[in-house]
């Protein structure tokens, strides 16, 4: 096969699945936060205790809400993408195969 700088529809798919799985690790780690910033507040009776959970608590909504949405929408991206890409490379071969052999010919394609 010639090379060429089109990525794979499958790479394309390993690298979106990638995307997932950290959005997923991001989001477990901030799961954690949010439960020791809880358990330090059980165990304390500071009014500072308390702004610094609701703090936290904000953040990582906020966190979930930018980065996770947009790695999420991200990886959604490359797959509709790479997708679109497959099927507009088929139609493309589909047009140029369909050319007269003689063109065909002229421009090197392989013969099925």
């Amino acid at each position: 096969m010639p090379k060429t700088t089109t990525v794979s529809v499958e790479t394309c798919n390993q690298q979106a699945a990638r995307h997932d799985a950290m959005a997923d690790d991001i989001s477990q780690k901030l799961d954690s936060l949010k439960t020791e910033v809880h358990n330090t507040m059980m165990a304390s009776t500071s009014a500072a205790t308390r702004a610094l959970t609701n703090t936290c608590d904000n953040w990582v909504e906020a966190v979930r809400k930018t980065v996770l949405d947009h790695m999420r929408k991200m990886a959604e991206n490359i797959r509709r993408e790479a997708s679109n890409q497959a099927a507009l490379d088929e139609e493309s071969m589909n047009a140029i195969t369909s050319l007269p052999l003689s063109t065909l010919d002229f421009l090197g394609v392989p013969k099925s």
